[in-house]
């Protein structure tokens, strides 16, 4: 069976082998009730509107290579039994019942299912992945699948992970997470550091139908001039970083720079050319002076020796264009 990009992996093996026993019926609402759920019956997801069932009976013109989607009232309309009760069902439980249906006119009817396109289980997945958009998911994908089905988290993605999640109660998460509600729905924070290490496995959470993951974009300081490893730094929310903790971050300085006259260009409340302050990292290394804060969105420039003095403009327009800058995560 062919799963389609946006499907769940569906196993269903069936023989599509069909025998006729007697005429056609008129199309009619199909009357039964649905076969309860039982170990060996499949997979344990259920069909949703909008998802889409495509048949393979060779020997039933009708409804060979039929595409079945399920409508608005949970139902689909079968050529030769009419409309069927699909949502709720698992795939194998409304096979069963079609082919229930089809032994009025067939005596062996078995069917199957050549690809099951689900669109009834969306989860979101937004921010600073590579691939944001709308995945599937039917309860049992982790919220590492789920970012891996996104294309991974870029390196620019923040130090936490939010899941927003429709319900009135905290306790739809684990309480390690310390979920928040606000009206009707729960988010949960996710450490991203935490996560990919594995050492907590509560944090690799299940995601439900209609979860929406999103990775805020981290907040950065950047680092630039006479260093080796020159870029921008995803601050953590609780990170108290200074310019000799930056310059640790940047494997420190490179030869002739001129660590007397760094600068930090900080952006202005009201927006503008940024505020520049002059740093002497000579005095600051030898505890001379105190160590000085950094803030969110600073940019720590680290002149030449022998270089022609550098305007604050012309190093705040390479940090926009990002030329030759890479984003280093811890």
């Amino acid at each position: 069976m062919v799963i389609k990009k946006s499907a769940l992996a569906i196993s269903l093996c069936c023989v599509a082998s069909l025998s006729l026993s007697g005429a056609g019926a008129d199309s009619q609402v199909a009357k039964m009730q649905p076969l309860p759920a039982s170990p060996g019956m499949g997979t344990a997801m259920t069909l949703g509107r909008g998802d889409e069932l495509t048949l393979a009976a060779p020997e039933i013109e009708e409804l060979d290579k039929r595409v079945l989607r399920i409508q608005a009232d949970g139902f689909v309309s079968v050529p030769l039994v009419g409309r069927m009760k699909a949502e709720g069902l698992t795939p194998r439980q409304f096979q069963l019942n079609l082919t229930q249906a089809l032994k009025a006119q067939f005596r062996d009817p078995q069917i199957s299912f050549t690809s099951i396109d689900v669109k009834s289980k969306p989860v979101s997945i937004l921010g600073a992945v590579n691939k944001p958009g709308v995945e599937q998911a039917n309860g049992q994908q982790t919220l590492l699948e789920m970012l891996s089905m996104a294309g991974g988290i870029r390196s620019d993605a923040g130090s936490v992970i939010k899941v927003t999640r429709v319900s009135t109660s905290a306790s739809t998460f684990p309480p390690e997470l310390r979920p928040t509600l606000s009206g009707d729905s729960v988010t949960a924070e996710i450490p991203i550091t935490s996560l990919f290490e594995g050492k907590d496995p509560a944090l690799n959470i299940n995601v439900l139908p209609g979860d929406v993951i999103t990775v805020p974009k981290g907040k950065l300081i950047y680092v630039v001039g006479n260093v080796v490893k020159a870029g921008g730094f995803v601050v953590g929310q609780s990170d108290d970083l200074t310019v000799l903790r930056a310059l640790a971050l940047a494997e420190g300085l490179q030869s002739f720079s001129d660590a007397g006259h760094a600068r930090i260009l900080r952006a202005a409340p009201k927006g503008g050319q940024r505020v520049q302050q002059v740093v002497d990292i000579n005095k600051l290394m030898k505890g001379k002076s105190e160590d000085v804060r950094l803030k969110p969105d600073d940019i720590l420039f680290v002149p030449s020796s022998t270089a022609k003095k550098v305007t604050a403009r012309s190093i705040e327009a390479a940090v926009q264009v990002g030329t030759g800058l890479v984003i280093w995560r811890r």
